[in-house]
Protein backbone atom coordinates (compact mmCIF):
# COMPACT_ATOMS: atom_id res chain seq x y z
CA UNK A 1 0.00 0.00 0.00
CA UNK A 2 1.51 3.33 -0.97
CA UNK A 3 2.19 5.75 1.67
CA UNK A 4 -0.42 8.70 2.78
CA UNK A 5 0.82 12.02 1.50
CA UNK A 6 2.20 14.56 3.65
CA UNK A 7 0.44 17.21 5.26
CA UNK A 8 2.89 19.61 3.34
CA UNK A 9 1.77 17.94 -0.25
CA UNK A 10 -1.90 18.10 1.02
CA UNK A 11 -1.35 21.56 1.67
CA UNK A 12 0.71 22.09 -1.55
CA UNK A 13 -2.08 20.83 -3.87
CA UNK A 14 -4.74 23.20 -2.49
CA UNK A 15 -2.87 25.93 -2.83
CA UNK A 16 -2.10 24.93 -6.77
CA UNK A 17 -6.17 24.52 -7.00
CA UNK A 18 -7.00 28.03 -5.71
CA UNK A 19 -4.68 29.31 -8.12
CA UNK A 20 -6.47 28.06 -10.53
CA UNK A 21 -9.49 30.06 -9.63
CA UNK A 22 -9.93 33.37 -11.70
CA UNK A 23 -10.19 34.95 -8.53
CA UNK A 24 -6.96 33.94 -6.88
CA UNK A 25 -4.76 33.64 -10.20
CA UNK A 26 -1.45 34.35 -9.64
CA UNK A 27 -1.51 35.25 -6.07
CA UNK A 28 2.17 35.10 -4.45
CA UNK A 29 1.48 33.98 -1.22
CA UNK A 30 -0.39 31.03 -2.65
CA UNK A 31 1.99 30.64 -4.90
CA UNK A 32 4.55 30.49 -2.02
CA UNK A 33 2.87 28.45 0.44
CA UNK A 34 2.55 25.76 -2.38
CA UNK A 35 6.90 26.47 -3.01
CA UNK A 36 7.44 26.52 0.48
CA UNK A 37 5.52 23.31 0.31
CA UNK A 38 8.04 21.49 -1.47
CA UNK A 39 11.31 22.62 -0.27
CA UNK A 40 13.48 22.07 2.30
CA UNK A 41 12.90 23.78 6.33
CA UNK A 42 12.87 27.23 6.00
CA UNK A 43 14.87 28.65 8.63
CA UNK A 44 15.62 32.42 9.36
CA UNK A 45 18.95 33.93 11.26
CA UNK A 46 17.54 37.05 13.12
CA UNK A 47 19.59 39.19 15.56
CA UNK A 48 21.11 42.75 16.36
CA UNK A 49 23.58 44.32 13.81
CA UNK A 50 27.08 42.90 14.93
CA UNK A 51 26.26 40.09 16.79
CA UNK A 52 28.23 37.86 14.55
CA UNK A 53 24.77 35.76 12.93
CA UNK A 54 26.95 36.08 9.41
CA UNK A 55 29.81 34.67 10.81
CA UNK A 56 27.47 31.98 12.46
CA UNK A 57 25.95 31.27 8.74
CA UNK A 58 29.44 31.09 7.52
CA UNK A 59 29.67 28.68 9.77
CA UNK A 60 26.89 26.67 9.32
CA UNK A 61 27.24 26.69 5.40
CA UNK A 62 30.66 25.77 6.05
CA UNK A 63 32.01 28.91 3.57
CA UNK A 64 32.55 32.77 3.70
CA UNK A 65 29.70 33.03 1.46
CA UNK A 66 28.01 35.96 3.98
CA UNK A 67 29.68 39.34 4.45
CA UNK A 68 30.77 40.20 7.83
CA UNK A 69 31.96 43.28 9.75
CA UNK A 70 31.14 45.37 12.55
CA UNK A 71 28.96 47.51 10.77
CA UNK A 72 25.71 46.91 8.99
CA UNK A 73 26.26 44.08 5.83
CA UNK A 74 23.21 42.68 5.33
CA UNK A 75 20.83 44.91 3.54
CA UNK A 76 18.22 41.94 2.32
CA UNK A 77 17.04 38.24 3.07
CA UNK A 78 19.16 35.89 1.08
CA UNK A 79 18.46 32.39 1.66
CA UNK A 80 21.50 29.61 1.26
CA UNK A 81 20.40 26.00 0.35
CA UNK A 82 21.84 22.72 -1.25
CA UNK A 83 21.66 22.30 -5.45
CA UNK A 84 17.77 20.89 -4.72
CA UNK A 85 15.54 23.09 -5.36
CA UNK A 86 17.92 24.50 -8.22
CA UNK A 87 16.12 28.20 -8.91
CA UNK A 88 13.51 28.10 -5.77
CA UNK A 89 10.74 30.13 -5.06
CA UNK A 90 11.21 32.78 -2.67
CA UNK A 91 8.68 34.38 -0.38
CA UNK A 92 9.79 37.76 -1.89
CA UNK A 93 11.00 39.17 -4.73
CA UNK A 94 13.60 41.18 -3.49
CA UNK A 95 15.01 38.06 -1.49
CA UNK A 96 17.95 36.10 -3.05
CA UNK A 97 19.31 32.66 -3.30
CA UNK A 98 22.87 31.08 -3.45
CA UNK A 99 23.21 27.38 -4.16
CA UNK A 100 25.87 25.47 -2.32
CA UNK A 101 26.67 22.57 -0.44
CA UNK A 102 26.73 22.28 3.39
CA UNK A 103 26.34 19.49 5.96
CA UNK A 104 22.28 20.34 6.45
CA UNK A 105 21.46 21.12 3.18
CA UNK A 106 18.97 19.33 1.05
CA UNK A 107 16.75 19.51 4.49
CA UNK A 108 17.00 23.49 5.47
CA UNK A 109 16.74 26.62 3.42
CA UNK A 110 18.87 28.85 5.97
CA UNK A 111 17.98 32.42 5.71
CA UNK A 112 20.42 35.42 6.67
CA UNK A 113 18.15 38.43 7.54
CA UNK A 114 19.06 42.06 7.95
CA UNK A 115 19.90 43.20 11.37
CA UNK A 116 17.37 44.86 13.65
CA UNK A 117 18.37 47.37 15.74
CA UNK A 118 19.44 49.84 12.98
CA UNK A 119 17.98 52.90 11.90
CA UNK A 120 18.51 52.51 8.23
CA UNK A 121 15.30 50.48 6.07
CA UNK A 122 16.43 47.47 6.52
CA UNK A 123 15.22 45.94 9.48
CA UNK A 124 11.58 46.22 7.61
CA UNK A 125 12.33 42.96 5.52
CA UNK A 126 13.23 40.87 8.37
CA UNK A 127 10.06 42.22 10.80
CA UNK A 128 8.18 41.47 7.58
CA UNK A 129 8.86 37.86 8.08
CA UNK A 130 8.60 37.63 12.16
CA UNK A 131 5.22 38.75 13.36
CA UNK A 132 1.63 40.17 11.82
CA UNK A 133 2.21 40.81 8.13
CA UNK A 134 2.37 39.36 4.55
CA UNK A 135 5.22 37.21 4.99
CA UNK A 136 4.68 36.01 8.52
CA UNK A 137 5.23 31.79 8.26
CA UNK A 138 7.27 32.10 5.12
CA UNK A 139 10.32 30.85 7.38
CA UNK A 140 8.86 28.18 9.37
CA UNK A 141 11.81 27.86 12.26
CA UNK A 142 13.92 30.38 13.52
CA UNK A 143 17.27 31.30 14.93
CA UNK A 144 17.39 34.44 17.15
CA UNK A 145 21.05 35.54 18.07
CA UNK A 146 21.86 36.91 21.18
CA UNK A 147 25.33 37.45 22.75
CA UNK A 148 26.11 37.80 26.56
CA UNK A 149 24.03 35.34 27.49
CA UNK A 150 21.23 38.03 27.87
CA UNK A 151 17.74 38.44 27.15
CA UNK A 152 16.92 41.59 27.83
CA UNK A 153 16.06 43.21 24.45
CA UNK A 154 14.78 39.73 23.47
CA UNK A 155 12.34 37.97 25.78
CA UNK A 156 9.37 40.21 24.67
CA UNK A 157 10.26 39.67 21.19
CA UNK A 158 11.10 35.66 21.05
CA UNK A 159 7.17 35.30 23.36
CA UNK A 160 5.51 37.32 20.36
CA UNK A 161 7.55 35.06 17.85
CA UNK A 162 6.54 31.94 19.52
CA UNK A 163 3.04 33.01 19.94
CA UNK A 164 2.77 34.73 16.08
CA UNK A 165 4.55 30.91 15.33
CA UNK A 166 2.49 28.51 17.43
CA UNK A 167 -0.30 27.48 15.11
CA UNK A 168 -3.16 25.21 15.49
CA UNK A 169 -1.50 22.27 17.00
CA UNK A 170 0.57 23.97 20.01
CA UNK A 171 4.26 23.84 18.28
CA UNK A 172 7.20 23.99 20.18
CA UNK A 173 10.68 24.01 19.32
CA UNK A 174 10.54 25.74 16.12
CA UNK A 175 12.48 28.66 18.01
CA UNK A 176 16.22 28.53 18.72
CA UNK A 177 17.80 30.61 20.71
CA UNK A 178 22.08 30.88 20.27
CA UNK A 179 24.10 32.45 22.47
CA UNK A 180 26.54 33.45 20.32
CA UNK A 181 30.41 35.04 21.02
CA UNK A 182 30.24 32.56 24.31
CA UNK A 183 33.81 32.61 24.37
CA UNK A 184 33.13 36.80 25.46
CA UNK A 185 31.39 35.13 28.49
CA UNK A 186 33.18 33.73 31.80
CA UNK A 187 29.81 31.29 33.03
CA UNK A 188 29.72 27.68 32.15
CA UNK A 189 27.46 27.17 29.63
CA UNK A 190 24.60 25.58 31.65
CA UNK A 191 24.34 28.26 33.70
CA UNK A 192 23.82 30.37 30.47
CA UNK A 193 21.03 28.12 29.20
CA UNK A 194 19.09 28.49 33.00
CA UNK A 195 19.24 32.06 32.73
CA UNK A 196 18.38 33.01 29.67
CA UNK A 197 15.12 30.39 29.57
CA UNK A 198 14.37 32.03 32.81
CA UNK A 199 14.23 35.29 31.13
CA UNK A 200 11.45 34.56 29.24
CA UNK A 201 7.63 32.24 29.40
CA UNK A 202 8.45 31.03 25.61
CA UNK A 203 9.70 27.85 25.18
CA UNK A 204 12.26 27.63 23.02
CA UNK A 205 15.65 25.12 21.95
CA UNK A 206 19.06 26.81 23.19
CA UNK A 207 22.46 26.47 21.90
CA UNK A 208 25.80 28.42 22.71
CA UNK A 209 28.36 28.81 19.96
CA UNK A 210 31.72 30.15 19.05
CA UNK A 211 31.04 30.98 15.80
CA UNK A 212 34.37 32.68 15.43
CA UNK A 213 36.17 29.21 15.98
CA UNK A 214 33.46 27.27 13.74
CA UNK A 215 33.54 29.74 11.04
CA UNK A 216 37.45 29.03 11.24
CA UNK A 217 36.96 25.69 11.41
CA UNK A 218 34.97 25.19 8.10
CA UNK A 219 36.32 28.28 6.08
CA UNK A 220 40.15 27.21 5.94
CA UNK A 221 41.06 29.99 8.22
CA UNK A 222 43.04 27.58 10.00
CA UNK A 223 46.47 27.50 8.78
CA UNK A 224 49.69 27.04 9.59
CA UNK A 225 50.27 30.54 11.13
CA UNK A 226 47.44 29.18 13.81
CA UNK A 227 49.34 26.00 14.43
CA UNK A 228 52.84 27.39 14.84
CA UNK A 229 51.11 30.33 17.23
CA UNK A 230 49.28 27.69 18.97
CA UNK A 231 52.92 25.18 19.76
CA UNK A 232 54.48 28.52 20.47
CA UNK A 233 52.11 29.88 23.23
CA UNK A 234 52.11 26.17 24.97
CA UNK A 235 55.50 27.16 26.08
CA UNK A 236 54.84 30.29 27.88
CA UNK A 237 54.36 30.12 31.59
CA UNK A 238 51.90 32.31 31.43
CA UNK A 239 49.72 30.08 29.52
CA UNK A 240 49.74 27.58 32.81
CA UNK A 241 47.91 30.29 35.26
CA UNK A 242 44.64 30.33 36.51
CA UNK A 243 43.14 32.36 33.95
CA UNK A 244 43.73 33.53 30.41
CA UNK A 245 46.22 36.18 29.48
CA UNK A 246 44.70 39.02 27.84
CA UNK A 247 45.98 39.39 23.92
CA UNK A 248 48.65 42.47 24.49
CA UNK A 249 50.15 40.56 27.63
CA UNK A 250 50.26 37.60 24.85
CA UNK A 251 52.18 39.74 22.39
CA UNK A 252 54.63 40.81 25.03
CA UNK A 253 55.50 37.56 26.14
CA UNK A 254 55.98 36.27 22.29
CA UNK A 255 57.82 39.33 21.59
CA UNK A 256 59.84 38.47 18.57
CA UNK A 257 59.50 34.68 18.75
CA UNK A 258 56.57 34.75 15.82
CA UNK A 259 56.61 36.20 12.76
CA UNK A 260 54.51 39.31 12.50
CA UNK A 261 50.70 38.85 12.07
CA UNK A 262 50.64 35.58 13.49
CA UNK A 263 48.98 36.14 16.82
CA UNK A 264 46.72 38.11 15.75
CA UNK A 265 45.35 35.68 12.85
CA UNK A 266 44.99 33.51 16.12
CA UNK A 267 43.14 35.97 17.77
CA UNK A 268 40.64 36.57 14.71
CA UNK A 269 39.64 33.44 14.72
CA UNK A 270 39.34 32.51 18.38
CA UNK A 271 37.77 36.06 19.45
CA UNK A 272 38.26 36.73 23.51
CA UNK A 273 41.08 34.96 25.07
CA UNK A 274 39.13 32.68 27.74
CA UNK A 275 39.22 30.22 26.16
CA UNK A 276 42.82 29.97 25.09
CA UNK A 277 44.09 27.83 27.51
CA UNK A 278 41.86 25.25 26.72
CA UNK A 279 42.40 25.13 23.29
CA UNK A 280 45.88 25.02 23.49
CA UNK A 281 45.98 21.73 25.74
CA UNK A 282 43.53 20.31 23.42
CA UNK A 283 45.99 21.00 20.70
CA UNK A 284 49.53 19.61 21.98
CA UNK A 285 50.77 17.16 19.91
CA UNK A 286 48.85 18.08 16.87
CA UNK A 287 50.97 19.32 13.69
CA UNK A 288 48.69 19.60 10.78
CA UNK A 289 45.95 22.38 10.39
CA UNK A 290 43.47 19.68 9.69
CA UNK A 291 43.72 17.99 12.96
CA UNK A 292 43.97 21.37 14.78
CA UNK A 293 41.22 22.56 12.31
CA UNK A 294 38.67 19.50 14.14
CA UNK A 295 39.60 20.65 17.37
CA UNK A 296 38.37 23.88 16.51
CA UNK A 297 35.04 22.78 15.28
CA UNK A 298 34.45 20.58 18.39
CA UNK A 299 35.32 23.48 20.88
CA UNK A 300 33.31 25.71 19.01
CA UNK A 301 29.99 23.93 19.81
CA UNK A 302 28.82 24.62 16.19
CA UNK A 303 27.67 20.71 15.98
CA UNK A 304 24.84 20.99 18.68
CA UNK A 305 23.36 23.61 16.91
CA UNK A 306 23.47 21.39 13.66
CA UNK A 307 22.00 18.87 15.86
CA UNK A 308 18.85 20.66 17.30
CA UNK A 309 18.84 22.47 13.15
CA UNK A 310 18.53 18.41 12.28
CA UNK A 311 15.83 17.59 14.48
CA UNK A 312 13.55 20.57 13.44
CA UNK A 313 14.63 18.89 9.83
CA UNK A 314 13.17 15.57 11.47
CA UNK A 315 10.07 17.10 12.13
CA UNK A 316 9.72 19.19 8.74
CA UNK A 317 6.35 18.35 7.83
CA UNK A 318 4.97 20.06 11.30
CA UNK A 319 7.13 23.20 11.14
CA UNK A 320 6.20 23.40 7.37
CA UNK A 321 2.43 22.83 7.53
CA UNK A 322 2.09 24.58 10.91
CA UNK A 323 3.49 27.83 8.79
CA UNK A 324 1.43 27.55 5.58
CA UNK A 325 -1.97 27.00 7.62
CA UNK A 326 -0.98 30.18 9.36
CA UNK A 327 0.07 32.33 6.04
CA UNK A 328 -3.67 31.01 4.65
CA UNK A 329 -5.65 32.64 7.31
CA UNK A 330 -3.87 35.45 7.16
CA UNK A 331 -4.10 35.68 3.95
CA UNK A 332 -7.74 35.21 4.32
CA UNK A 333 -7.93 38.08 7.04
CA UNK A 334 -6.46 40.13 4.48
CA UNK A 335 -8.78 39.35 0.68
CA UNK A 336 -11.39 40.45 -0.32
CA UNK A 337 -14.95 38.52 0.86
CA UNK A 338 -15.00 36.32 -2.14
CA UNK A 339 -11.87 35.15 -2.83
CA UNK A 340 -11.32 35.18 1.11
CA UNK A 341 -14.34 32.63 1.48
CA UNK A 342 -12.27 30.11 -0.60
CA UNK A 343 -9.66 30.36 0.99
CA UNK A 344 -11.43 29.93 4.42
CA UNK A 345 -13.36 26.43 2.78
CA UNK A 346 -10.19 25.11 1.95
CA UNK A 347 -8.62 25.27 5.06
CA UNK A 348 -12.02 23.89 6.50
CA UNK A 349 -11.71 21.13 4.06
CA UNK A 350 -7.88 20.49 5.00
CA UNK A 351 -8.52 20.36 9.31
CA UNK A 352 -12.00 18.18 8.47
CA UNK A 353 -9.26 15.55 6.74
CA UNK A 354 -7.21 12.91 9.09
CA UNK A 355 -4.37 14.58 7.84
CA UNK A 356 -3.69 17.14 10.23
CA UNK A 357 -4.14 14.39 13.49
CA UNK A 358 -0.70 13.09 12.53
CA UNK A 359 0.37 16.61 13.08
CA UNK A 360 -0.98 17.33 16.48
CA UNK A 361 0.44 13.75 17.54
CA UNK A 362 3.60 14.89 16.51
CA UNK A 363 3.52 18.32 17.99
CA UNK A 364 2.45 16.20 21.44
CA UNK A 365 5.20 14.15 21.07
CA UNK A 366 7.80 17.28 20.72
CA UNK A 367 5.97 18.64 23.50
CA UNK A 368 6.59 15.18 26.20
CA UNK A 369 10.40 15.71 24.60
CA UNK A 370 11.21 19.34 25.26
CA UNK A 371 9.03 20.43 27.93
CA UNK A 372 7.84 19.51 31.36
CA UNK A 373 5.00 17.48 29.99
CA UNK A 374 5.17 14.03 31.78
CA UNK A 375 7.05 15.37 34.11
CA UNK A 376 6.98 12.44 37.03
CA UNK A 377 7.15 9.67 34.85
CA UNK A 378 10.29 8.02 33.86
CA UNK A 379 12.95 8.87 30.77
CA UNK A 380 11.06 5.50 29.34
CA UNK A 381 7.15 6.16 30.07
CA UNK A 382 7.91 9.22 28.56
CA UNK A 383 10.14 7.55 25.55
CA UNK A 384 7.25 5.22 24.90
CA UNK A 385 4.76 8.19 24.78
CA UNK A 386 6.85 9.92 21.91
CA UNK A 387 7.19 6.66 20.05
CA UNK A 388 3.95 5.69 20.13
CA UNK A 389 2.85 9.29 19.29
CA UNK A 390 5.19 9.19 16.06
CA UNK A 391 3.75 5.73 14.82
CA UNK A 392 3.60 5.84 11.08
CA UNK A 393 -0.20 4.66 10.90
CA UNK A 394 -1.59 7.16 13.95
CA UNK A 395 -1.42 9.35 11.34
CA UNK A 396 -1.44 10.47 7.01
CA UNK A 397 1.92 12.35 8.04
CA UNK A 398 3.88 9.01 9.00
CA UNK A 399 7.09 8.48 10.06
CA UNK A 400 10.73 7.11 8.94
CA UNK A 401 11.76 4.03 9.51
CA UNK A 402 13.48 4.35 12.92
CA UNK A 403 10.20 6.02 14.29
CA UNK A 404 8.81 2.55 13.47
CA UNK A 405 11.57 0.82 14.55
CA UNK A 406 10.94 2.45 18.03
CA UNK A 407 7.61 2.27 18.15
CA UNK A 408 6.94 -1.79 17.18
CA UNK A 409 9.03 -2.33 21.06
CA UNK A 410 6.14 -0.14 22.46
CA UNK A 411 4.34 -1.28 25.72
CA UNK A 412 0.73 0.17 24.01
CA UNK A 413 -0.97 -1.64 27.32
CA UNK A 414 1.25 -0.04 29.35
CA UNK A 415 1.11 3.72 28.26
CA UNK A 416 -2.46 3.16 28.10
CA UNK A 417 -2.39 2.69 32.08
CA UNK A 418 0.39 4.86 32.89
CA UNK A 419 -0.49 8.05 31.15
CA UNK A 420 -4.42 7.46 31.94
CA UNK A 421 -3.33 7.48 35.71
CA UNK A 422 -1.26 10.75 35.03
CA UNK A 423 -3.98 12.39 33.36
CA UNK A 424 -6.24 11.59 36.30
CA UNK A 425 -4.20 13.59 38.64
CA UNK A 426 -6.34 16.71 39.77
CA UNK A 427 -3.06 18.35 39.84
CA UNK A 428 -2.01 18.51 35.89
CA UNK A 429 -2.03 21.83 33.96
CA UNK A 430 -4.65 21.80 30.94
CA UNK A 431 -1.14 21.50 28.17
CA UNK A 432 -0.53 18.15 29.98
CA UNK A 433 -3.83 17.04 30.47
CA UNK A 434 -4.36 17.58 27.14
CA UNK A 435 -0.85 15.68 26.16
CA UNK A 436 -1.79 12.73 27.87
CA UNK A 437 -6.03 12.62 26.66
CA UNK A 438 -3.78 12.27 22.60
CA UNK A 439 -1.61 9.65 24.20
CA UNK A 440 -4.39 8.08 25.28
CA UNK A 441 -6.67 7.61 22.45
CA UNK A 442 -3.62 7.01 20.37
CA UNK A 443 -2.63 3.95 22.48
CA UNK A 444 -6.43 2.76 22.44
CA UNK A 445 -6.46 3.08 18.44
CA UNK A 446 -3.61 0.98 18.04
CA UNK A 447 -4.64 -1.51 20.20
CA UNK A 448 -7.90 -1.41 18.19
CA UNK A 449 -6.15 -1.49 15.11
CA UNK A 450 -3.75 -4.60 16.64
CA UNK A 451 -6.85 -6.75 17.66
CA UNK A 452 -8.32 -6.15 14.03
CA UNK A 453 -4.95 -7.30 12.83
CA UNK A 454 -5.04 -10.14 14.70
CA UNK A 455 -8.76 -11.53 14.08
CA UNK A 456 -8.03 -11.22 10.66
Amino acid sequence: MNAAPSVRAVIARHCRELLADPLLHGDPTLRDIAAQCHQPLRVLLVGNVSTGKSTLLNALIAGPLAATAFEETTSSVTWYHGPEPADPVLPDPGHRSVTTDFPLAGRVMLGDSPGLNTLSDNPRETLRMLGGSDLTGAAAAFVCVLVGGRVDQWAEGLEELAAFSAGPFDLVGNIVAVMAKVDEVDEAVEDIERRVSGDTTATFRFAAVNQLMAAAARTGAVDDRIVATLDRLRTLPVMHGRSAPAWDRLAEEVGTALPPGHLKALEQVVGAPAWLPALVAATAGMTTTGAVAEQFERMSRIRSLEAVLSDLADDSDLFTSTAAVLRLRRLAARLKPRPAALVRARLADLTATMHTSGLHRRAAARLVRHTDVGSGLTEHERAAAQALLRWPDAGADGGGTSDRATAAEVDVGAVLARWTAYEADPFRDSRSREVAALVIETARHRLRTTTRQEES
